[in-house]
């Protein structure tokens, strides 16, 4: 019963929604960031093509090739995912004799990739994948990114996986401190999107991270540090934007914690919580 309970656990911190990459800038919560060019397809004409620069059009050319896995991906459909990423784009990219658009290209291929490798359970693949992520993504998109801490989360992800608790509390902790980072910068800035929405954005990203440091905290011995660390996530998930499955997954997490420790009151509390409900009559 404990082993499975166990697997539950783990199980529920690899469901958790990955993020769609956006070739035009990977952060969709609005962090300011250097407007992409007008795609140049096969259709246009050599009067628009001639208003843009080679960089541009080397840009525009890698973004229509990567452009199918938009559809893939919700499919998750891995095997064309990766079979495109590995010998098109990423060849594509290295060899862009432009810095932005290799750099760009490079590190949402290789994200691609490492989210199939996840789902295959290619669990140390995946790690050292995204550890090559972190160089990347300090020339594109930028460490003042909201991809940035979550890198160092989908690392303790992955580390999660292997049963490597400590090292997965060290990604997952320095994720949280740089959340915590973001999220006071967005709430002292001038424009009001960035205080409100991009700071929820930015506090789901960071109780999804504190959902896995409270498995990782769990299996290490730290039962105390978990049981806190769940809280903060469900409280923090309640104030954000994040999604009914994401607050159910916590619940689950903190009712199986409080299962495992016989902590009636703990689980009391968590057994009296539930997620909101999806209006399946939304389009």
């Amino acid at each position: 019963m404990a082993l499975a309970a166990a697997l539950m656990l783990s199980v529920a911190v690899h469901r958790l929604p990955a993020q769609a990459p956006n070739p035009s800038g990977t952060n969709p919560q609005g962090t300011a960031k250097k407007q992409d060019p007008p795609r140049v397809t096969a259709t246009d004409s050599i009067v628009v093509g001639a208003h843009l620069t080679p960089e541009e059009v080397e840009d525009g050319k890698i973004n229509d090739v990567y452009q199918p896995l938009y559809h893939w991906k919700q499919a998750t459909d891995c095997p064309k995912i990766v079979e495109l990423c590995e010998t098109k784009i990423i060849p594509m990219a290295e060899n862009s004799k432009f810095e932005e658009t290799k750099n760009k290209f490079l590190f949402l291929a290789n994200r691609d990739v490492a989210g199939c490798e996840m789902k295959a359970g290619q669990y140390e693949k995946a790690e050292q994948r995204y550890l090559k992520l972190l160089d990347l993504s300090s020339k594109w998109p930028g460490k003042s990114d909201s991809d940035y801490p979550q890198l160092y989360s989908s690392i303790g992800s992955a580390r999660i996986m292997q049963g490597h608790w400590k090292e997965a509390e060290a990604a997952l902790e320095q994720a949280i401190r740089i959340f915590d980072e973001q999220i006071e910068n967005a709430l002292h800035s001038d424009s009001e999107f960035l205080r409100n929405e991009h700071s929820k954005h930015l506090n789901m990203s960071e109780a999804h991270s504190r959902n896995l440091l409270a498995t990782a905290y769990f299996w290490d011995g730290r039962k105390t540090e978990a049981m806190e660390t769940l809280e903060k996530a469900y409280q923090e998930a309640l104030r954000s934007s994040a999604t009914p499955e994401m607050i159910r997954q916590i619940i689950e997490n903190g009712r199986t914690a409080a299962r495992l420790m016989g902590d009636g009151a703990a689980q009391e509390k968590w057994e009296a919580r539930t997620a909101p409900q999806v209006n399946s009559q939304q389009p």
